[in-house]
């Protein structure tokens, strides 16, 4: 029997297959499996290259089962499309489609079969496995959504408060500085008309986030503020899970994945821990011990073959391919 698991999203595709032992036989991968982003044909195109290179470095045509952790698949609509999308491919028996933050949970929570994923890139998200299996997610759609969080709210959040800090109405702050640095202009007024005009990329606006955790480790208030406003938004998250799932006066793992909590200095992650603990003193913040790709491979046996033991397990990560293993500590 062969499984595969594959983690797509608005930037690359992964493909990893293994044997019911759970070796590793092969890894792919491709460019954007976000239909959001490419559209349909596009996404599956990229999926299905991966695979065809996971395939090939297997030797095999075919598998058993694969967990798709898709981004986008969000609506009970989206699922049912990936899912004949997937089919269609013809190369796997049993499609499992899932929402793409499931696979970064896993590859934190790892043996648990229950635990709880944060995750912060350039939006955010909040996910959930219950003790019986149950899943729970937040929209993740953004602030009209009821979500706060990302590269996208916290650059927006910067600008804003520098702009307040010029006029009065806010603190002074470094950041002033640093983004005008940035942007390589002089003075504020000359940076708000070109933001007004849309001469600055929302994309280079979205590279502002790095700034911020630097002036907060330099000890500015404003940055300090605006991290803990990061922080409660985490916690809150993974409580609003925690609730929906019955976990909130248990020892559950609250996994923080996407590249906001890679942050500089020690202050993001000890200001989680201490809302986080607010909530639930026996919640346990952990980091991603591998990538997504890897968490989606862990679903398929979850999910298909119900046999991720021990010994699997140990056969997965000796034959893991080095560079989709997150070296750093697992435990904070």
């Amino acid at each position: 029997m062969y499984l595969l698991g594959v983690d797509a999203g608005a930037t690359k595709t992964h493909c990893l297959v293994a044997d019911e032992n759970g070796r590793i036989l092969g890894f792919g991968s491709g460019g954007t499996g976000n239909y959001e982003v490419s559209g349909l044909d596009s996404a599956m195109k990229e999926i299905d290259r991966s695979i065809t290179e996971a395939f090939s470095m297997a030797g095999i045509e075919k598998a058993d089962a694969g967990c798709f952790c898709l981004a986008g698949a969000d609506f009970p609509e989206d699922f049912t499309m990936l899912e004949e999308a997937v089919k269609n491919l013809k190369r796997v028996d049993r499609v499992i489609i899932k929402n793409d933050s499931l696979a970064a949970l896993k590859a934190g929570i790892v043996e648990e079969s229950y635990g709880i994923a944060v995750i912060m890139g350039t939006g955010t998200n909040a996910v959930g496995i219950g003790k019986s299996g149950e899943e729970a997610r937040l929209f993740g759609e953004g602030f009209l959504f009821g979500d706060w969080g990302g590269s996208g709210d916290i650059s927006r959040e910067i600008l804003h408060r520098v702009f307040r800090a010029y006029d009065g109405r806010g603190d002074q702050t470094i950041l002033t500085e640093k983004v005008l640095e940035f942007f390589e202009e002089t003075d504020i007024v000359s940076l708000a008309k070109r933001l007004y005009y849309g001469k600055i990329d929302r994309s280079r606006i979205l590279l502002l986030t790095p700034l911020l955790f630097e002036c907060a480790y330099l000890g500015d208030r404003v940055s300090v503020e605006i991290v803990k406003k990061i922080a409660k938004e985490t916690a809150l998250s993974a409580w609003a899970i925690m609730k929906r799932l019955s976990l909130e006066r248990e020892p559950v793992k609250v996994v923080l994945g996407g590249s906001i909590f890679k942050a500089k200095g020690p202050l993001l992650i000890d200001s989680i821990k201490a809302e986080l603990h607010s909530f639930n003193p026996r919640a346990e913040i952990v980091l991603p011990r591998y990538e997504p790709v890897v968490g989606a491979l862990l679903l398929a046996f979850d999910y298909h073959s119900g046999r991720f033991t021990p010994e699997v397990y140990s056969q997965i990560e000796s034959t893991l391919f080095e560079g989709l293993k997150i070296n750093r500590e697992e435990r904070l």
